[in-house]
Formats: structure tokens, sequence, C-alpha cells
């Protein structure tokens, strides 16, 4: 029996050592995780919110310019019905088959309004470069 407890000893010791020995592991672990890990988190979390400023202004540019695109799209819908401008491929037709007296009656015969170019942005405005000389 003395032989049995002993070696049941043995084993509990054993056990206890490997125990120990994985409550270390754990503590360094933990340790490099709050020593190491945390610090580099929080480094690249503070990166991360100034990528999501710029992701925000570069939305609002987009914005800007779809907006922008949208108006000039608006300007030459209204141009092409008051100048009733063909399709490309009628105005094609039309040049090959030599009729440029037909076409300039047409245009001639509405009322010409001036035009006043549109407004637009310089993308040198939003994206200065600092290598480029001036055009």
């Amino acid at each position: 029996q003395i032989e049995s407890l002993d070696k049941s000893l043995e084993d509990l010791l054993t056990r206890v050592d490997e125990f120990v020995g994985m409550l270390d592991m754990i503590r360094s672990d933990s340790s490099q995780v709050v020593n190491e890990s945390i610090p580099q988190i929080y480094t690249k979390a503070t990166e991360m919110r100034h990528i999501y400023r710029k992701i925000d202004k570069l939305e609002a540019f987009v914005k800007m310019i779809g907006n922008s695109v949208a108006g000039l799209e608006e300007r030459v819908i209204k141009a092409e019905t008051d100048l009733g401008a063909f399709p490309s491929t009628f105005k094609k037709i039309l040049h090959t088959i030599s009729m440029p007296s037909f076409l300039n009656k047409s245009s001639s015969s509405r009322q010409q309004t001036l035009y006043e170019p549109p407004v637009l942005f310089k993308t040198e405005d939003y994206f200065p470069c600092l290598n480029e000389a001036p055009y």
C-alpha cells in the first residue's frame, strides 16, 4: 500500500508541477498581451481613426463630384432639348449623305441663347501636389 500511495503522490506532484507550469505560461502570455499587444492595438486604432477621417472626407468629395456631374448632365440634357440635338448616329448618317443645308436650317431657325460656362471645382484645391509645378 505504501508503494501505491507513494506512486499516487508522485503522480499528483507531477500533475501539480504541470499545472504550475501552465499557470506561469498563462501569466507570461497575459503580461505580454498587456505590455506589448494592447499598446500596439491602441496605436493601430489611433491610425485607423485617422484613416476613417480621410475616408469620410473622400466620401464627401465623391458626393460633391457626383452632384457637380449631375448638374452638368442636366445642363447638357437641357441644351440638347433646347437646340434639338440629334443622336450621334443620326448626325453621322446625315453628314454622310451630304445634307448640311438641312442641318443648318434647323439650327439657325432656333433662337440661340448665350452660353454661360458652369462653375467647376479644381482638383488642386482638394489634392494639392507639392512636387508639381502649376500649369
